[in-house]
């Protein structure tokens, strides 16, 4: 089967978006999801959680490490890269 194309930030951006219930446009690389999101620990993982249901990553480990926006999205691309044939 042939792997997909990773998502583009914007496209990851408006994922988190509809998962944390944010304005997309303040999710920015350097917007840490507690202090710049607003977004409580519950929350945070329950949107991980969501990137892993959808195949985006197996976050259950990454939830307490992933601070911003920039290392969720780093941590996508790390795990389509470790899954290409």
């Amino acid at each position: 089967m042939k792997q997909a194309d990773p998502f583009s930030f914007e496209a990851f951006r408006a994922l988190l978006a509809d998962a944390l219930e944010v304005d997309p446009a303040r999710i920015t690389p350097e917007a840490h999801f507690i202090t710049d999101l607003g977004v409580d620990s519950l929350r945070l993982v329950q949107a991980l959680l969501y990137l892993e249901a959808m195949d985006l990553g197996s976050w259950t480990d990454m939830a307490w490490q992933v601070q911003t926006v920039e290392e969720a999205y780093r941590y996508y691309l790390e795990h389509l890269a470790e899954r290409k044939p």
